[in-house]
This record gives C-alpha cells, structure tokens and sequence, in this order.
C-alpha cells in the first residue's frame, strides 16, 4: 500500500448515516491504490505491448475498446486505442513494466500517486450515481467490466463497472474530496455505510 497520506484522511472513516433501522442503500469504500499504471502503445506495436502486459501481469488486457479485465490482484481497463490502465497489489508493477514495454513499444506511466478510488456498492448504487453521472447505467447498456470516462460534479472520473451493483469511481487525487462530499451528499437519501479502506 502506498505510504502517501491519503486525501480522504480524516474523512473515510467507517459510520453509518441515515440509514435509520433499515439497511442502507450504498456502501461507500475509499480502495487505496497500491500500483496505478497507464501504458499507451504505438499504432504498430500494440500486439507486442498487450502481449508483454500480459506476460507481467498474469492478466490479458481487454479486447473491447470500453472493457476492462481482472486476475488476481490485478485489473486491467482500456481507455483509448492502443491505451491501458492498469491497478495492482504489486508495487513493482511501474518499474517492471517500464522495462517490458521500452519507449520503441510504447510510452509507461506512474500514476499511482495520481489517482483516488473509491467503490461504490449496494441496491442503490446505480440511483445515487444517476444523480450527477452522464452515462446510461443500465446492465443491458454498461455491463459489469464496462468502464467510461465522464464527470460528476464538474470533476472527470473514469467509471468502472465491477459487478451489477458495484462500481470503481477513478478521480485526481487533488478532487478527491470534493468528489467524496458529492458522493455522501447524494447518498444521504438512501442511507449510506462507509467501510475501512481496502485494496483491489
């Protein structure tokens, strides 16, 4: 895990709020990023880049332009053509593929330390999201491993869809918490539970 303070510090502790004797409708969790990669690579070399993503990772990085994949410790999201984000349990994941992938391949970004997430989780995750979130979240329209780029709140978060009624929310690290005020805020109707911080 990052020894980075994190910016919800002081803000992501562990409550319950306005849930009233129900259940509440979304559970909130901050997800400390222990690796956070992105790898773009040249129009002619992006069979050799997925292959050695997936030699390093275990994992083999998604084939639809908005999917994303997942392998023990590891998720791979495609954000653009021929470009990958990569999170992992692995703190060596940045160095490791900056020798795998040399510029003649692609280009190698540490963004670890650039990013916040936070999972949103429950019967009304999707509700809460549809309040400042411009995409269509219908299963049939945003599958579970679908992953878009929009905003809520005036800041860019990259959305990623981790099961029917569970999602990663990608942010600056520096709009973190504004983005967890909007959050709470619209999810104060439903009730919400905040968990202790996790990984992937």
């Amino acid at each position: 895990m990052s020894d980075l303070l994190s910016p919800l510090q002081g803000h992501s502790e562990p409550r319950v709020v306005g849930a009233g004797q129900g259940e509440a409708g979304v559970v909130l969790t901050e997800r400390r990023i222990v690796s956070l990669v992105q790898v773009a690579a040249w129009p002619e070399t992006l069979a050799q880049v997925e292959d050695a993503i997936a030699s390093l990772t275990h994992c083999a990085p998604p084939q639809r332009a908005t999917g994303s994949s997942a392998r023990e410790g590891t998720v791979i999201m495609a954000i653009g053509p021929g470009r990958f984000l990569i999170e992992s349990t692995d703190p060596a994941l940045a160095a490791k593929l900056a020798e795998g992938v040399p510029a003649p391949l692609g280009a190698v970004t540490d963004l670890s330390h650039a990013r916040s997430v936070v999972r949103i989780a429950g019967p009304q995750a999707a509700w809460v999201l549809a309040k400042g979130l411009a995409i269509d979240l219908d299963p049939a329209r945003f599958p579970p491993l679908e992953v878009a780029q929009s905003a809520i709140h005036e800041v860019g978060v990259l959305v990623r869809r981790v099961s029917p009624d569970s999602f990663d929310l990608y942010v600056f690290r520096g709009f973190a918490l504004s983005f967890w005020d909007w959050l709470t805020e619209a999810a104060a109707e439903t009730g919400y539970r905040v968990d202790p911080p996790a990984k992937v």
